[in-house]
């Protein structure tokens, strides 16, 4: 099984997006994909009361519904906060251990439900983080200490989504490097173009001679 977290430069660059459209174009190509959301802030409440994170019912739709929407995102929070300030908000906090262990559900070795997709069925699982590669995920972990300490159980390809506009020259560079200086190696950049205009003509270009790493826009 494929595993390919997609994580951005901050907020609101296109992860969910672009997440979203992978799982989709995987799904139709035959594959059986697995989507997880670790943790999500900002979620809203449905009609019974209980949170619902929009980011991972994209996902999940997108993926072809495989599993749950708890085993996609198993932690939830209200407050439109950093996960760690918006589990506080609540008088809890984050679940370390549960971050981690929320990918069990997606291995062989787990058994479901009938109405289930058996998890060794999947042949890509699609990682979605919370924020930039370098925010908070919980009370001592960044995002891209999640990924480390998952890349430690699975291999992981790491895509890097960025807002294709001015000033994004500088923060594919510095996020890229402060992630080989941390030990990770971003294998592919996506820049989203949201707002097209003159700025976004040449990033991809420029940003060829500062880094080695893929970019697709």
């Amino acid at each position: 099984m494929n595993w390919i977290f997609v994580t951005g430069t901050g907020t609101e660059v296109g992860k969910t997006y672009y997440a979203a459209a992978l799982a989709r174009t995987c799904q139709q190509s035959g594959q059986r994909v697995g989507v997880y959301k670790p943790v999500a802030s900002g979620c809203q409440r449905d009609g019974e009361g209980r949170l619902v994170a929009e980011d991972a019912v994209q996902l999940w739709q997108a993926a072809g519904q495989p599993l749950t929407l708890e085993t996609v995102c198993p932690q939830k929070f209200a407050a439109p906060l950093a996960p760690p300030e918006a589990a506080a908000a609540e008088g809890c906090c984050i679940d370390e251990e549960l971050l981690l262990k929320g990918l069990d559900a997606f291995q062989p070795h787990d058994a479901f439900q009938p109405h289930e997709v058996p998890s060794q069925a999947f042949d890509t699982l699609i990682i979605e983080g919370a924020g930039g590669l370098f925010s908070p995920i919980s009370d001592t972990w960044l995002n891209i200490d999640f990924i480390l300490k998952a890349k430690s159980l699975h291999p992981i390809e790491v895509i890097l989504v960025a807002a294709n506009r001015l000033g994004v020259q500088h923060e594919i560079i510095a996020t890229t490097r402060a992630a080989q200086a941390s030990g990770l190696t971003i294998d592919r950049i996506i820049l989203n173009t949201i707002h097209p205009d003159d700025s976004t003509d040449t990033n991809a270009t420029e940003l060829a001679k500062w880094i080695d790493t893929p970019i697709q826009t």
